[in-house]
């Protein structure tokens, strides 16, 4: 036992008087095995992939799925959301299930629930049962996201920890990248189906050698309860106000006064109301999902703002302008999906020097700079000459690629700068949970704000053909209907632009230069969090391994 001891810097297992071994909960590492550790790695990449494969590929799908199931731009919107607001609603909640259940428990759960929901999406024969399906995505991804690093950083020590989460990412990274081009293929060559077909072998391959290969250990701690009320408010929180604005978007002559009579009004208000219960609860919870007293730190709402800003403008263009490209500039979905190449080529290259960008021009600056090249992105989109080109495509995601490699590390760096460190985890994922409630916001925001913009522009031709529903139009009607789908969609790049410049407004005159403070978040590790958080990743339990126990201590004492 003493060599043992000597050897791995601290004792492996704890004896109990039975003569039984129990985990080591403060170094959960030193009881896994080599193969067992490779076995997690394996697992989480897998598990991971599906998702990160379906948050790219299916935007390309949309347009294909519509004219395949006879869909209304209502029924697209909630194919787009509902995965959204599941994701969303639950994302904090899945950490907490982890520390209860058990981490390859819940992890082996989430993969299992998303792949029968992919399964399901596959076979749907009515738009109904595809939205239903994409529900059990959104819950299998809430579960299985926290989870995967998690089980990374509980299988592998400090100093290996970083080459391990970089092959995860790395990983991750490729099949975010090939999600567009795969998915467009797919969709145009063979079926739209495909796209959900794909990923049930990664699940299969993930859950064998989750079962097979890794045991099952407790978490360094259980929480005392789980807070199944603020994840009740939160799902009917962000669902009122979805299904609200969804239903408005399918509304025709809209009175001044129908919101205090009309469902879709009705709706948003009692989502109003339940967020505004949820806040109350949460001040008052034993174990919060969100703990309140982040939110007393002005920075840290500041960040939380620039991230619901930048990402609201990234979640509702990724959905339209693949439909906008198909309907009003006629190009083929594989041809999409290769224009959105352009985005993943900076994210890749940049990201990796993201770190000394930071070191040289500051985080709040890189904030400012990247919401303004975003800005920039979305007029190259809809207002620029080449903006109905191809080529135009890919230049525009190209430069929106840059404008986010720009952002999304040092938002990362900037969360984990304005909190304590025994809060990093936490801060985390309340900022990705915000992310994803701003994609579900813009998404069916962005649907009311096209359905009127179509309507206006399109005319007569606009009360006889549903919003992306005219393939089948010829000659002049075919003409109308392009164009009015073109000035929809320009109305939307016009918002975008407006998000994007409140983004780095928000940056550069409400962050201050205590957010600077140079901290092992400028690590590679970190900047790949914040590249990978838009499609899915949400490192919210990172705060029970990656820290010394003694970090707060000797914080203290420095200060």
């Amino acid at each position: 036992m003493a060599d043992a001891e000597q050897n791995s810097g601290g004792p492996a297992v704890a004896m109990t008087a039975s003569g039984q071994g129990t985990p080591n909960v403060e170094q959960p590492w030193l009881d896994y095995q080599p193969r067992e550790r490779m076995a997690v790695l394996a697992a989480s990449i897998l598990g991971s992939s599906m998702a990160f494969i379906n948050g790219t590929a299916v935007t390309l799908a949309l347009d294909p799925i519509q004219e395949g199931l006879g869909a209304s731009l209502g029924d697209m919107l909630w194919i787009a959301s509902i995965y959204m607001m599941f994701l969303a609603s639950l994302m904090l909640i899945g950490g907490s299930l982890g520390d209860f259940y058990g981490r390859r428990a819940v992890f082996a759960w989430g993969v299992g629930v998303f792949s029968l929901g992919s399964l399901a999406c596959g076979i749907a024969p009515t738009e109904e049962i595809l939205i239903a399906a994409r529900a059990a995505q959104g819950i299998g991804a809430a579960l299985l996201t926290p989870m995967s690093l998690t089980l990374i950083a509980n299988a592998f020590d400090r100093e290996h920890r970083g080459s391990a989460i970089g092959i995860w990412s790395a990983a991750s990274a490729l099949m975010t990248g090939l999600g567009p081009p795969i998915g467009g293929i797919l969709a145009e060559q063979v079926s739209w189906r495909w796209i959900f077909f794909m990923n049930i072998p990664f699940g299969l391959a993930a859950l064998a050698i989750t079962l097979l290969m890794t045991t099952s250990r407790p978490p360094p701690r259980q929480p005392d309860r789980i807070d199944w009320k603020g994840a009740v408010l939160a799902i009917i929180g962000c669902g009122g106000i979805a299904f609200g604005l969804i239903t408005l978007s399918e509304t025709r002559n809209v009175e001044p006064m129908s919101f205090l009579t009309s469902v879709w009004g009705l709706a948003i208000l009692i989502g109003i109301i339940a967020i505004g219960v949820l806040i109350r609860v949460e001040r008052t919870a034993r174990t919060p999902m969100a703990p309140p007293r982040l939110f007393e730190s002005s920075m840290f709402n500041a960040v939380n703002v620039v991230t619901m800003l930048i990402y609201g403008a990234l979640g509702g263009i990724f959905v339209f302008y693949p439909i906008v490209l198909n309907d009003a500039w006629g190009y083929s979905v594989d041809q999409s999906g290769i224009a959105f190449l352009g985005f993943a080529v900076p994210m890749v290259m940049i990201t990796t020097i993201s770190g000394y960008l930071m070191k040289r021009v500051g985080v709040r600056l890189m904030l400012a700079a990247g919401s303004l090249t975003c800005a920039l992105a979305f007029c190259s989109m809809g207002v620029f000459p080449w903006s109905d080109s191809i080529f135009g495509a890919f230049m525009s995601m190209l430069i929106f690629g840059v404008g986010m490699a720009l952002v999304a590390p040092a938002m990362t760096t900037a969360i984990f700068n304005a909190t304590p460190e025994d809060s990093h985890g936490a801060a985390s994922g309340i900022n990705n949970a915000l992310a994803r409630a701003a994609t579900l916001f813009a998404i069916v925001g962005f649907g009311v704000i096209s359905a009127f913009a179509y309507e206006r522009a399109g005319g007569m031709i606009a009360e006889v053909i549903d919003y992306g529903a005219g393939d089948y139009l010829y000659g002049e009607q075919a003409e109308i209907y392009k164009a009015a789908m073109a000035e929809s969609f320009r109305a939307l790049v016009w918002v975008c632009v407006a998000l994007s410049f409140a983004s780095a407004m928000v940056a550069a005159f409400f962050i201050d230069d205590t957010i600077e403070k140079q901290s092992f978040e400028t690590r590679p590790k970190h900047q790949i969090f914040g590249f990978l958080r838009m499609f899915e990743t949400a490192p919210s339990r990172e705060r029970d391994l990656d820290r010394d126990p003694d970090s707060s201590d000797k914080a203290g004492k420095e200060t």
